[in-house]
């Protein structure tokens, strides 16, 4: 169901004014009677109940102080009379989109915040809508959407809750595949899923495929960026700030649900991010950034953050029966350690061997002998990926680039990227008669393992993504050559 919504006002900082002044005494310099002043609108609009209606503040000249593009005059973007929904999560990010969305009296703005996991209860209940715990951030997050959005203007706010759909389309396959010993990503599910499935789902008026009225669309604080084809056909490219591009994320996300997505984020570094945020006094200015899986946080019935490795894996310990087994070395074949379950280790992870010399890496997990295999010094071959195979991959626009023949034998050069912030490495896609993909990288990528997500771009232009399947290393050529020698 989508909030009514009208236009909000920004408020300008005063030349000299301190970012540290009060929100009453902007509201008492905004509210004097100018020739210019329009009437207080008073909000009647249905919000949660802690967040009180205020009347709207007068709107002045706004001038931000950094030269923003977000693809507002695009002919495909957002334009005059839109309706636009922006996704706020209580972070800096989000919190500065809306900043430069209400800055525009072009749209017809509203917001939400999405809930995807609710806490464990006294009890102890796993399943999704069980009520809260300890360690849960949400309410947190919660206060401080309701806060940017009554600072922006009284910007209309709904509370969502989209745990059962996380828990049933995202957390759900994802356990099965820890269980299997492979390592997905739910924060590319997340997005495809929930955030621009579920939710895009909810807030859309009209909903997808329906016409009629002003088009609607979902802006988030990605950094990301939408360009258009001359059909009008959205096109998912990086953003300016290459440290925090977050494309790979979005890889999995289709093209009817990018014509409706908004990155106004898609031109500004991080820094200037924070800027803006500081400048305008925003109340998630001094937020720290978010890292980790989407759904997580710090949880768990102990209270312990697990937003490291080691806490991460005893928080899936609530969740998958352990098998021990045992840690083999991939030169020797030597038992040098036990494992308590394959998930609670991943490829390119440091393995505690006592006694050890040398630092130990996981190269490797047999699932069929639940044995985890290591080696000593991190550039050891059996780390080195040459070359991966997945059955299919997700093309953001439902096709394959026209080097590759679908159903035939074909080829194409792109850049490849097997986790968030790795620096691509150049590839060759190779089609395999209707049996999936062969990916070749030009040069060996460490530590890469079945599950993982596999996101393809032609430039800076991403195409779409894969889950890997299986994966050949500098080891397993090592040893092809030699018994090809024999």
């Amino acid at each position: 169901m989508k909030t009514n919504a009208w236009r909000p006002a920004v408020w300008p900082l005063k030349s000299g004014q301190p970012s540290t002044c009060t929100l009453n005494s902007l509201r008492k310099q905004l509210l004097r009677p100018t020739p210019t002043s329009r009437t207080l609108r008073t909000a009647c609009h249905s919000l949660h109940p802690t967040l009180l209606p205020t009347p709207s503040i007068p709107r002045r000249n706004f001038t931000a102080p950094i030269s923003i593009s977000t693809n507002e005059t695009s002919r495909y973007g957002p334009r005059n009379g839109d309706s636009i929904t922006i996704a706020l999560s209580g972070g800096v990010d989000s919190s500065v989109t809306a900043l430069l969305l209400a800055q525009s009296s072009l749209y017809s703005l509203s917001a939400v915040f999405m809930r995807n996991w609710n806490e464990l209860d006294e009890s102890g209940s796993l399943q999704p809508g069980s009520g809260g715990s300890s360690g849960c951030s949400w309410q947190k997050d919660w206060e401080d959407v309701q806060s940017v959005c009554r600072h922006l203007g009284n910007i209309p706010v709904q509370m969502i809750d989209l745990s059962r759909e996380y828990w049933t389309q995202v957390f759900e396959p994802a356990l099965d595949d820890w269980k299997e010993g492979v390592t997905p990503n739910p924060d590319v599910g997340c997005n495809r899923e929930i955030k621009f499935g579920a939710l895009m789902d909810r807030v859309l008026s009209p909903p997808l495929g329906v016409q009629g009225g002003g088009k609607s669309w979902l802006a988030t604080g990605h950094y990301a960026s939408i360009n258009w084809s001359n059909e009008g056909r959205p096109m998912l490219y990086r953003a300016r700030d290459r440290t925090k591009d977050q494309t790979y994320y979005l890889s999995k996300v289709g093209e009817e649900r990018l014509k409706h997505a908004h990155f106004p984020l898609a031109n500004l570094l991080k820094s200037q991010v924070r800027e803006l945020a500081k400048k305008y006094d925003l109340p998630t200015a001094g937020r720290k950034e978010s890292m980790g899986i989407c759904f997580i946080g710090t949880r768990g019935s102990d209270g312990k953050s697990i937003s490291n490795k080691e806490g991460f894996s005893s928080f899936l310990n609530g969740y998958i029966t352990s098998s021990p087994g045992e840690i083999v070395d991939g030169d020797t074949g030597e038992i040098v350690g036990k494992h308590s379950g394959l998930h609670t280790l991943t490829v390119g992870q440091g393995a505690r061997i006592r006694g050890a010399l040398s630092k130990y890496y996981v190269a490797r997990k047999d699932i069929k002998e639940n044995k985890i295999v290591v080696v000593q010094g991190k550039g050891h071959p059996m780390l080195m990926c040459t070359r991966l195979y997945v059955s299919g991959v997700g093309w953001i626009w439902n096709e394959p680039p026209p080097e590759l023949k679908e159903g035939g034998e074909g080829q194409v050069k792109l850049l490849a990227q097997v986790r968030h912030r790795q620096m691509e490495t150049e590839c060759v896609v190779k089609s395999k008669q209707g049996e999936g993909y062969e990916v070749e990288f030009e040069e060996p990528v460490l530590a890469v393992a079945p599950g993982q997500v596999l996101g393809l771009w032609r430039g800076t232009w991403c195409l779409g993504s894969a889950q890997i399947e299986r994966v050949e290393t500098l080891y397993d050529d090592q040893q092809q050559d030699t018994l090809a020698a024999l």
